[in-house]
């Protein structure tokens, strides 16, 4: 929702650093963007200074617990990534697929057999069927 959006909404302009916490608290509900601004303006209408205090100190926690997850993600991408490059490289060694299975849970089919020609590896016929796979979509996207 935007800050124009929720204006109209609720019929008053807010600061944008006060929107700000608004957008914060609003991302953090499951409700629509109506029923969120009939809730705000109700609980505006006999607001206290003291509930605008907790509303800001709980958009800061909402703030550091999004940094504190993007930094999980790009953590566990990572993971994934380094896992993946081990489990096809397994699969190679022991001519198993068996490794490149969960490597394609991991990170994707596509993600796989980029890596394993990333790697210098040799195609297994799963890759070469992923490769003729999105060279048909490409040339159907062309055609059509």
């Amino acid at each position: 929702m935007t800050q124009k959006e929720f204006e109209e909404r609720t019929k008053r302009t807010v600061k944008a650093e006060d929107y700000f916490i608004i957008e914060r608290l609003y991302m953090a509900t499951n409700m629509d963007k109506d029923e969120f601004c009939k809730e705000f303006q109700e609980m505006n209408n006999s607001i206290r200074p003291g509930i605008q205090q907790s509303l800001r100190e709980i958009s800061n926690r909402l703030g550091a617990l999004e940094a504190q997850n993007a930094t999980l993600k790009i953590s566990m991408r990572k993971r994934d990534n380094d896992l993946a490059d081990f489990l096809i490289g397994k699969a190679h060694a022991y001519d198993d697929t068996d490794f490149r299975n969960q490597a394609v849970k991991l990170v994707g089919e596509v993600e796989v057999v980029k890596r394993t020609i990333e790697l210098g590896l040799p195609l297994w016929d799963e890759d070469r069927k992923c490769i003729l796979s999105i060279i048909d979509e490409q040339g159907k996207r062309i055609a059509g």
